[in-house]
C-alpha cells in the first residue's frame, strides 16, 4: 500500500505542476478598453474622429490574462487646457493599467486625432412638424408649442446654421378635431443639447371654410301688419364659413327680413336684420341698406 500511495502523490504533483505550467504560459488575448474625456474646457466639445474605446493587444501569463478587465483598463484622455481646432493624443503603454508581467503587443489606433470645436448657445423658435392630412372636409388651423422658445447649445458650426428647432412629427392623419400633446425636439442626429427637451403643442383642426353666393334673396317686413313697398325686393349675399353649415344654408325670411316696427308713414332707408347661425359671417352685401315706403303703419 505504501508503494501505491507513494504513486498517486507522484501523479498528483505531476497534474499540479502541469496545471502550473498551463497556467503560467503565456498567451494573447484582444481587449476593448473604454475611452473617456476628462476636464473638457466649457467652451469647447470634441467633434470628429471621436472614438469609444481602443483595442489591446495583450501578452502573458494565462492567469492574468484571462481575467483583466475592460474597465479596469480603461484610458482617460485629459483635455485640460486644449484649444480650438485638431489635436493629437499618441498612445502608449503607460497610459494604461496594465500590471506587471503583462505586454502591449499593439494599440489600435496607436493615435487619436480630435477636432474641438467652440460651442455657443442660442436661443430659438421652435417649429411643429407635423404629418399626415386631416380629415376630408377639414384643415389645419393655427399651430402652437409652449414654450414657443428654446435654448440651443452645440458647436458654433452647427448652432449657427440653424433658424428653427423642430419637433418630431406630430401625426394628424385623419384628423376632425383639436390635437394636444407633449413632444420632444429633434437634433436630427446634431451634437446638440436642447433645454427644454420637450413642448406642448396644440394643432387646430377646423372644418373647411367656404364661400357662397346668394344673387336672389327676398326681403320681407318681418311681422310687420301695416302696408308697405320694398326697393329692391331682392338683395345680394355673400356667406361665409364652415363648409356643412354653408352648404345646407337655405336663407327664408326667418333668416334674412326688415324690421320696421314702430316706423311712421314715408320713406326710410333701412338695414337688413339677419338671423344666421353663429359660425356664419357676411363677406359682401349689396345693397347694404333697402328703402321702405311705409303707407299705412302698423296699427
Amino acid at each position: 500500500w505504501s508503494g501505491s500511495n507513494f504513486g498517486l502523490k507522484v501523479l498528483a504533483l505531476i497534474i499540479a505542476l502541469g496545471l502550473w505550467v498551463a497556467g503560467h504560459r503565456d498567451t494573447e488575448r484582444a481587449i476593448e478598453v473604454p475611452v473617456e474625456f476628462r476636464n473638457i474646457p466649457q467652451d469647447l466639445m470634441v467633434m470628429d474622429n471621436r472614438i469609444d474605446y481602443v483595442v489591446l493587444r495583450l501578452m502573458g501569463p494565462r492567469t492574468l490574462v484571462s481575467t483583466l478587465d475592460s474597465q479596469t483598463l480603461k484610458l482617460s484622455l485629459d483635455l485640460g487646457g486644449a484649444k480650438s481646432g485638431s489635436a493629437s493624443f499618441p498612445l502608449g503603454a503607460d497610459d494604461f493599467n496594465v500590471p506587471r508581467g503583462v505586454a502591449i503587443g499593439r494599440i489600435t489606433p496607436p493615435v487619436i486625432h480630435l477636432r474641438l470645436e467652440p460651442v455657443v448657445k442660442r436661443t430659438l423658435a421652435v417649429t411643429v412638424r407635423l404629418s399626415g392630412k386631416p380629415a376630408a372636409g377639414y384643415m389645419i388651423g393655427e399651430t402652437s408649442a409652449n414654450p414657443r422658445t428654446v435654448s440651443v447649445q452645440g458647436p458654433a458650426e452647427e448652432v449657427k446654421r440653424l433658424s428653427t428647432i423642430d419637433t418630431i412629427s406630430v401625426d394628424i392623419e385623419d384628423s376632425r378635431s383639436t390635437i394636444k400633446r407633449k413632444v420632444r425636439l429633434t437634433t436630427d442626429g446634431k451634437p446638440l443639447t436642447i433645454s427644454p427637451d420637450q413642448v406642448e403643442v396644440a394643432v387646430n383642426v377646423e372644418e373647411q371654410q367656404i364661400v357662397r353666393e346668394f344673387d336672389r334673396v327676398e326681403v320681407q317686413a318681418k311681422d310687420f301688419k301695416g302696408a308697405y313697398t320694398i326697393s329692391p325686393q331682392w338683395v345680394k349675399l355673400r356667406l361665409a364659413g364652415p363648409k356643412s353649415v354653408v352648404e345646407k344654408l337655405d336663407l327664408t325670411a326667418e333668416n334674412v327680413y326688415l324690421d320696421v316696427h314702430g316706423m311712421s308713414a314715408g320713406d326710410h332707408n333701412v338695414e337688413l336684420s339677419f338671423n344666421l347661425p353663429p359660425e356664419i359671417r357676411i363677406v359682401e352685401q349689396r345693397p347694404q341698406r333697402v328703402r321702405v315706403r311705409i303707407v299705412k303703419p302698423a296699427a
